[in-house]
């Protein structure tokens, strides 16, 4: 490593690290005082403000004080939180100010330009770029990973340049303590360096080692459907929220972070990416699994966490609709609280005033305006009739309006919703079962009032391989307006009855919808060993693509037990064994049936039990169900039923022990009683 650069860089660090901490003191100085000016001014607004209510000019003068001093509040809450924002963003950089450096010439005449690119943008006071954001268009450059004559994109205009310098630091708070430059490094050193770091239960934003590849992902331009297809590995996860992210960046002024979804298994996973988004300087977007999400658009329980519906009947509800003629079983009461407003066959005798229309969007909505009138009609002739009307609200129109909005709210709220449409009798009539799944209840009320989320503009699925046509059916109709990334490995398909990446594309291009499909074909997550373990139960076209970044590790070590006092004991000391390595070790389980006899089998020695509740444990080994544990990743995995029972050698059971050994980042082993699993090569 050249000295004399090194101390430059080190300089350079120094010089940009001070003047941090200059910025931090400042915004430290500026947050107090206006603190402090807050405090005054609401004493003086304390003291001085008078609440006369006397008559309408004094009262239009209190209310007009109130009202200045509203949007002075404002204005203070608005600066403070922007000096809070800043002062964050500057907490974060001090952690590492910059993870890389690049000099691009953009004119032959010209000198290099050096660019400082870390987890967000900062700048002094003369507005000099000190840091830039790794999500900026100059930045790009740095992803391309291209020497030489290369380019980037502003606002659809390429920008040509020759890149002089890819230089990456590593960097903790104020002391550099080594730099690599690409011309020189035949691998990318702070890439291995990170794979090599032990695994936690939280997952780690990985945006000073985004690859090309992933770069790609990241910065896609906006299609409708964008389907990622990787292997297990490929930092789907983490390309999936550094796209958000980069979303954010890119539309901060136009983008909230309810206006995305994440739809995502199980809660443990939620759990275990919470944290990447904000060490981001983002806030999280709004993260369901999937029965969260029917609470959210609530939708009754079937008691179901897994859905089954086959998308033949939500197709057989939508073509039913174009013809279905209402019935007065479809409507029941709107009622405030016990009380009947209005009757299911009051309700029955409006919609037959529009017998012109089918059962469906234009016939429900005509029926509920309807309805409100003379829901507000009934409502107001009973209170006269039972002498509940107030003096003080007789013959004003609009106060009687809000008082019945306040006292019947319950009532108005059930027609505005459609309530009083039985959509489970609908259901039943169409397909013609007892039986209605979630879906199918959802998709027949969306059928028949249109209701649905049209604010949300992405909506992101990870592991869509394990949803199935029905689900996305269900997400498309629900969320109209939005865009979908899908990210998932149709190999890690652990369940039957889900959807093939071939129906996706055929699903988007029936709607005239744009498709885009990029595959991640490297794994950054396993070690050589573990990679070319699950690479060798996909297809021989694929596998031949498949490549592992990370220096060689273990053999893997596989037992075959003939007793369960042998099972028991070989699995006991592997979990020991594991225990002392660096990281998590995950005993990953088949199901639940086969984790419970497991646990019971180890008796005391048995590690604590991961549920769909729980988070990740700090250290140390726990038992999880192979559902729970995809997605995740640990340092040491000890498959625990590596048998031929709970892996049969059939295209699912291929799948699931794909995704139980794809977990492992550098130790597997694998045990089973009796017969190994066929479809594991020894």
């Amino acid at each position: 490593m050249d000295k004399d650069v090194f101390a430059k860089e080190q300089a350079h660090l120094t010089k940009t690290y001070n003047k941090l901490l200059e910025i931090r003191e400042g915004l430290l100085n500026q947050i107090s005082e206006l603190n402090e000016k807050a405090v005054d001014d609401k004493n003086d607004i304390r003291d001085n403000i008078r609440f006369d209510y006397a008559d309408i000019e004094t009262t239009m003068e209190t209310l007009t004080e109130i009202e200045v001093w509203n949007r002075y509040i404002d204005t203070y809450n608005v600066e403070s939180s922007s000096l809070g924002r800043r002062l964050d963003t500057v907490e974060k950089l001090l952690q590492s100010p910059y993870f890389a450096e690049i000099s691009l010439k953009f004119d032959d005449s010209e000198e290099p330009e050096n660019f400082y690119i870390g987890r967000a943008a900062i700048a002094d006071k003369g507005h000099t770029q000190m840091v830039v954001d790794w999500r900026s268009p100059v930045a790009e450059v740095y992803y391309n990973q291209e020497n030489g004559p290369t380019s980037y994109t502003v606002d659809d205009r390429t920008i040509p340049v020759d890149l002089k310098l890819r230089r990456q630091f590593d960097i903790q708070r104020d002391k550099l303590i080594s730099f690599f430059d690409t011309q020189i490094a035949i691998e990318d050193p702070m890439l291995l360096k990170s794979l090599s770091q032990t695994r936690s239960d939280k997952m780690q934003a990985i945006t000073a080692t985004i690859q090309k590849e992933q770069n790609t992902v990241i910065r896609y331009p906006d299609v409708p459907v964008l389907l990622v297809n990787g292997i297990a590995g490929s930092g789907k996860t983490s390309v999936l929220l550094q796209r958000i992210a980069y979303l954010f960046y890119q539309k901060r002024k136009t983008l909230r972070p309810d206006q995305v979804c994440l739809l995502t298994l199980n809660p443990v996973f939620r759990d275990y990416i919470d944290n990447v988004l904000p060490d981001l300087g983002e806030t999280n977007p709004l993260t369901l699994t999937w029965r969260e999400f029917l609470d959210m658009a609530r939708v009754p329980s079937d008691g179901n966490e897994l859905d089954y519906t086959q998308d033949e009947s939500l197709d057989k509800i939508h073509e039913a609709m174009q013809t279905l003629k209402p019935e007065p079983e479809d409507f029941v009461d709107i009622k405030q609280k016990e009380r009947v407003v209005l009757s299911g066959k009051e309700v029955f005798d409006v919609v037959k005033k529009f017998s012109q229309f089918p059962l469906g969007v234009r016939l429900i909505q005509t029926v509920a305006d309807e309805l409100e009138v003379r829901a507000k009609n009934a409502l107001h002739n009973m209170d006269i009739d039972s002498g509940d009307e107030s003096d003080s609200t007789a013959g004003s129109e609009v106060a009687e309006d809000n008082r019945i909005e306040n006292d019947y709210g319950g009532a108005l709220s059930t027609i505005r919703h459609c309530g009083f449409v039985d959509v489970k009798h609908v259901a039943r009539r169409i397909l013609g079962s007892e039986q209605v799944t979630a879906a199918e209840w959802l998709f027949t009320r969306m059928e028949l009032t249109g209701q649905c989320d049209r604010n949300m503009r992405y909506v992101m699925i990870d592991e869509v391989q394990d949803y199935t046509m029905a689900q996305l059916q269900v997400f498309k109709k629900f969320f109209p307006n939005a865009k979908f990334m899908l990210l998932g490995d149709e190999f890690q398909a652990i369940r039957e009855g889900t959807v093939t990446f071939d129906r996706i594309g055929e699903m988007a291009k029936a709607d005239n919808k744009q498709f885009v499909e990029l595959p991640l074909l490297t794994s950054y997550r396993s070690s050589p060993e573990i990679t070319d373990m699950f690479a060798s139960l996909l297809p021989e076209e694929k596998k031949m693509l498949v490549s592992s970044v990370q220096r060689p590790g273990q053999e893997t070590t596989i037992k075959k037990c003939k007793t369960d006092k042998e099972y028991y004991e070989e699995l006991s000391k592997l979990i020991k064994d594991f225990e002392e390595k660096d990281g998590l070790t995950a005993v990953i389980c088949r199901d639940g049936f086969s984790l419970e006899k497991i646990s019971e089998g180890l008796g005391k020695d048995a590690p604590k039990t991961v549920a769909e509740s729980d988070s990740l444990p700090k250290s140390g080994a726990f038992l999880i169900e192979l559902s729970l544990a995809k997605g995740l990743e640990f340092d040491n995995v000890i498959l625990a039923d590596g048998d031929s029972d709970s892996y049969p050698s059939d295209e699912l059971g291929k799948h699931c022990i794909y995704t139980a050994i794809s977990r492992a980042t550098q130790h597997l082993a694998i045990i089973a009683k009796g017969e190994l699993s066929k479809t594991i090569k020894c």
